[in-house]
C-alpha cells in the first residue's frame, strides 16, 4: 500500500502537462486547417477592408467595418451637389440681367428652345467636380439662353424716321444758294438783337433776302410755306434737304439754333419766314409762348417782345402769325404791330382766313406787302387729305390766279408735297416763293 501512492502522485504529475500539449497541438492544428480551407478574399471584400482601413487603425474593434458604407455613402454624396450650385450662378446673372430675367424664371421658357442647353444640368453630377469646375459651365449656358432674345432690340425701332419719308432730291434739282445775310446796311443793333430796318437807299429785307422769281407771270401761281420748323431737328432738316427751294419755310423764334437753321434754309435756296407768337381766344389754355404779343399788354410791352422775336437772327423775308385768333381781332393792336413791320421792311403773312379782311385792310392802309393763307393742307394728316387740299390748291389758284397753301412738316405731310411739287408745272402752274405773292 505504502509502494502505490507515490505511483499514482507521479502519473498524475505526468498527465497534467501531456494534456496541456494536446491541447495547445489541437488548437493549433485546427487554426492551421482553418487557414489552409478558408477560401480567398473576393474583390469587393478587398474593397470593403481597404474602405474600413481608416476606421481599423482608429479602433480594432469590429464597428469602423459597419460604418464604412456611411461614409462611402457620404463621399458619393458631394457630387449630387449641384442643388446649391445655382446660388453661385448669380453672380454670373447680374452681368446679363439688364437685358433678361432672373435666372430662375428666364431659364425655364428657353429649356424648350434647345435639347442640349437642358442636358448640360444633368452631366455636372457626373463629373464629381468641385463647383469652382461647373460654374465656369454656368456662363455659356446664360450665353446661349440669351442668343434667342437678343433679335428682341429690332421690335423697338416702329417708327420709321422723317427723312426717308421725304423723297431725297438730286443735285441737278437743287436750286443755286440764295445771297448771303445779314446785309450791314439793313441791320440796326438793339438790346434786342440784330433788327432789319429800310436802308438808306430804299431797300427793304424783304426785296433783298427773297428768293428770285422769274417765271411765268401770266401761269396761276401757288406758295406752299411749310411752319412750326426748328424745334425738330429730324423734321427742319428734312424739309430743309428734301423739298424744292421755291417752298417758303417758317421758323419759330423759340428755335435754340435759329441762325444756324436759317444759313441751312438759305443755302439750299428756300426763303425764309420768321414765326409770331399771338394770343389765341382760349388762352392761356393754349399758350403761345413767353414772348407772345397779347391784348392784356400795353403798346410798348407787345413791341419790346416783338422786337425780341426779330432780334433773333436774320435773313427772313417776313413773319407769319402763330395762333393769334383773339390778338388779330384787335384792330389797333394789329395796327401797332403791322406799323412796326413796315418800318422794318418786312412783309406779313396772315394765317387765318377769318382775319383776312381786318389784317388786309389795315396792310394796304399802311402799304405793307401782305398775303393771306388760301388753306391749310393738313389740318388732317392723312394721304388723302393732303392729296384732296393739294387738288383744291391748283383748283383755287387758276380761278384766283394765286394761292397759298400752309401746312406743317408732318412726315405724311413732307412726303406728300415733295411728290406733288414734281408734276405741278406739268399742269400750267407755277410753284413760287411767298416773296412772289405777297402785294402792297
Amino acid at each position: 500500500m505504502t509502494d502505490d501512492g507515490p505511483r499514482e502522485s507521479t502519473r498524475s504529475g505526468v498527465r497534467l502537462p501531456a494534456i496541456i500539449l494536446l491541447l495547445l497541438i489541437a488548437i493549433s492544428a485546427g487554426g492551421t486547417a482553418w487557414l489552409m480551407f478558408t477560401p480567398p478574399p473576393t474583390s469587393e471584400e478587398k474593397a470593403e477592408i481597404k474602405a474600413s482601413a481608416p476606421g481599423l487603425k482608429r479602433s480594432e474593434s469590429k464597428t469602423p467595418e459597419k460604418t464604412s458604407p456611411i461614409k462611402e455613402e457620404a463621399k458619393k454624396k458631394p457630387p449630387v451637389e449641384p442643388d446649391p450650385a445655382p446660388p453661385t450662378s448669380p453672380p454670373v446673372q447680374s452681368a446679363i440681367e439688364p437685358k433678361t430675367q432672373p435666372a430662375a424664371i428666364a431659364t425655364r421658357p428657353k429649356q424648350p428652345a434647345g435639347k442640349k442647353l437642358a442636358a448640360k444640368p444633368e452631366k455636372q453630377p457626373v463629373s464629381q467636380s468641385t463647383p469652382q469646375t461647373s460654374s465656369p459651365e454656368q456662363p455659356k449656358e446664360e450665353k446661349k439662353i440669351e442668343v434667342p432674345t437678343e433679335p428682341s432690340p429690332p421690335k423697338t425701332v416702329a417708327v420709321a424716321p422723317i427723312i426717308p419719308a421725304v423723297p431725297k432730291l438730286t443735285l441737278e434739282r437743287r436750286e443755286r444758294p440764295l445771297r448771303a445775310v445779314p446785309d450791314p446796311a439793313l441791320i440796326e443793333k438793339s438790346v434786342s438783337g440784330p433788327l432789319p430796318i429800310v436802308g438808306r437807299d430804299g431797300r427793304e429785307a424783304w426785296r433783298v433776302y427773297a428768293r428770285p422769281f422769274r417765271g411765268d407771270k401770266s401761269k396761276p401761281r401757288i406758295a406752299i410755306v411749310l411752319h412750326g420748323l426748328g424745334t425738330s431737328v429730324t423734321a427742319s432738316r428734312a424739309a430743309i434737304q428734301g423739298l424744292p427751294g421755291v417752298i417758303t419755310l417758317a421758323f419759330t423764334p423759340y428755335a435754340d439754333r435759329l441762325t444756324g437753321w436759317i444759313r441751312e434754309a438759305r443755302t439750299a435756296g428756300h426763303e425764309v419766314l420768321l414765326m409770331t407768337p399771338m394770343e389765341p381766344t382760349n388762352y392761356p389754355q393754349f399758350d403761345p409762348g413767353p414772348q407772345a404779343l397779347l391784348t392784356t399788354l400795353t403798346d410798348q410791352e407787345n413791341i419790346g417782345r416783338l422786337h425780341w422775336i426779330l432780334g433773333r437772327s436774320v435773313g427772313y423775308v417776313g413773319v407769319v402769325d402763330f395762333m393769334g385768333s383773339r390778338f388779330t381781332r384787335s384792330h389797333a393792336q394789329m395796327r401797332l404791330v403791322l406799323a412796326a413791320l413796315r418800318k422794318r421792311g418786312l412783309l406779313y403773312l396772315e394765317s387765318r382766313a377769318a382775319a383776312r379782311n381786318i389784317v388786309g385792310d389795315i396792310a394796304k392802309g399802311l402799304k405793307l406787302p401782305f398775303a393771306a393763307a388760301t388753306l391749310h393742307l393738313d389740318k388732317t394728316a392723312s394721304r388723302l387729305a393732303i392729296d384732296s387740299q393739294l387738288r383744291e390748291t391748283e383748283r383755287l389758284a387758276k380761278k384766283l390766279g394765286q394761292a397759298v397753301a400752309l401746312g406743317f412738316p408732318y412726315p405724311v405731310t413732307l412726303e406728300r408735297v415733295g411728290e406733288w411739287a414734281k408734276s405741278v408745272e406739268k399742269r400750267g402752274i407755277v410753284l413760287v416763293p411767298i416773296s412772289a405773292i405777297a402785294k402792297r
